[in-house]
């Protein structure tokens, strides 16, 4: 739409925009602004040319009452004054252009246009994408907060992270992020959101408690995103957080249920264990005295052959019988400790498989406070030499027992073919899971690594605080 009162000024943008649009453009002319703003209620135009000085209204006035009413349709002023100031005026007040008469080409015009209309369709594409993200953030299943890490000052948040919070949108708006994490847990949070400053972080997750306002507390997870830079080098992260106290507690109660199945079966082994040593073991043994009593007293053939024969089997199903027990609950756990059974534990397998062993410690007399800790370290440690003489092909296994500043370290090594990574995550390697699960039990961290040329090495760490005190320290 042009408004132009002119008729000589009219006719020629006219003629221009004929000549530089050819078909391509349609125009509609209107001498007043009053008529325009009829037209603009009726037809859907891609952009106006309007003169500043118009018989009903004049100067920037005539820029207002246009933007008031064209909505988002582009305008672009023609004037005959070439003034610069007025022209950042006029653009101030909504203008997209501001074309002085004398100067039009047919170029100016095409450029006008063609840049006129294509700004209107990015805004217009824009604003759509601006209310779908802001749909989105209103929408979205989690937690989303716009902050400042370095001020903790919120930039925007959404409903369900208020709701999350216990707070209030307009609440959070006036407090910072640090005033809803739990007191105890704050200077660990300092220390996280300090760590993703310095290190530049783009996306990283921590796992807190916030002190809600009615006093309960919860645990959430944090996802927090390098978003955009706002104002002077202020940068602003987006926050997602989700409630996962419900998660935890089922966590923790499978761990609880785990621990508790496992002390059951370690006291049935136990049990069993003592059945077989004492009654079974106990019966054997007479059994034998008994037939090495009856090969003294019967010498005439085949009956004495015939009780040595019996005599050598009772002996063989005592020795198994032996080894049955020994492998449910190892004597040597309850009566020497700790380092004690690994050494029974390293002998028996070297005897057993002919892999040459070495068991190294700074520590030789360690014992926890807590026997079921022991246990726990005794049967990963047993795991691992199963899983060794399974799988590994070794001919060599290098056992280390340490203390150093955090607690126990125990590390097993050998030099078999490796384990891959496929073999580590395989739902099916029970041993592992198993393994996994005594550590997360004594707090400790489980890390085990391989490769074809150097085998495999399995670290155990456990802290200080969970395994207890050493009966006996390093030597002086």
């Amino acid at each position: 739409m042009l408004i132009e009162d002119n008729e000589t000024d009219a006719f020629l943008v006219q003629s221009d925009l004929q000549r530089a649009m050819g078909d391509q453009i349609s125009l509609v002319h209107a001498e007043r602004l009053s008529s325009a703003l009829e037209l603009l209620q009726q037809h859907s135009f891609d952009l106006i040319l309007s003169d500043l000085t118009l018989p009903d209204s004049d100067g920037i006035t005539t820029i207002n009452r246009l933007r008031e009413s064209a909505g988002d349709i582009p305008i672009a002023v023609l004037s005959f004054r070439d003034d610069e100031k007025l022209a950042i005026k006029i653009i101030k007040a909504g203008a997209q252009d501001y074309l002085v008469k004398g100067s039009l080409t047919e170029g100016v015009l095409a450029r006008v246009i063609r840049y006129s209309i294509e700004r209107k369709r990015i805004e217009e594409s824009n604003r759509k994408a601006q209310k779908r993200f802001q749909t989105i953030f209103e929408k979205a299943p989690l937690g989303i907060a716009l902050i400042n890490l370095q001020t903790g000052k919120y930039y925007d948040v959404n409903p369900k992270y208020a709701s999350i919070a216990g707070r209030s949108v307009n609440e959070l708006l006036s407090i910072n992020q640090s005033d809803i994490i739990h007191p105890d847990d704050l200077p660990f949070y300092k220390d996280d959101i300090a760590h993703i400053i310095n290190q530049q972080l783009h996306d990283s997750k921590i796992i807190k408690r916030i002190l809600r306002q009615d006093i309960s507390v919860i645990w959430i997870e944090m996802s927090i995103v390098l978003f955009e830079m706002v104002g002077n080098l202020e940068v602003c992260y987006l926050c997602m957080i989700e409630d996962i106290t419900e998660r935890r507690r089922m966590i923790e109660n499978l761990r609880h249920l785990t621990t508790h199945l496992q002390d059951i079966r370690e006291e049935e082994r136990t049990r069993i264990g003592r059945e077989i040593h004492d009654v079974l073991g106990g019966t054997l043994t007479v059994l034998k005295m008994d037939l090495d009593w009856l090969s003294k007293k019967i010498n005439t053939e085949p009956m004495h052959e015939r009780i040595v024969s019996l005599y050598q089997l009772t002996g063989e199903a005592i020795e198994t019988a032996r080894r049955v027990s020994v492998n449910l609950r190892p004597n040597v756990l309850d009566h020497l400790g700790l380092y004690g059974a690994i050494e029974w534990l390293v002998r028996e397998f070297e005897q057993r498989t002919n892999i040459k062993c070495s068991l190294e410690s700074t520590i030789p007399n360690v014992s926890c406070i807590n026997k079921h800790h022991e246990t726990s370290i005794f049967r990963i440690v047993q795991e691992a030499f199963i899983n060794i003489a399974r799988h590994a092909k070794a001919t060599k296994v290098d056992i280390e027992l340490l203390e150093d500043q955090d607690g126990l370290v125990i590390t097993i090594k050998d030099n078999g073919i490796g384990i891959t990574e496929s073999q580590l995550l395989n739902p099916g390697s029970f041993g592992i899971i198993g393994m996994n699960e005594r550590v997360q039990q004594l707090g400790g961290k489980l890390e085990i690594v391989g490769s074809p040329l150097e085998g495999s090495m399995v670290t155990l760490r456990i802290p200080v605080a969970t395994i207890g005190l050493f009966e006996e320290s390093i030597n002086d």
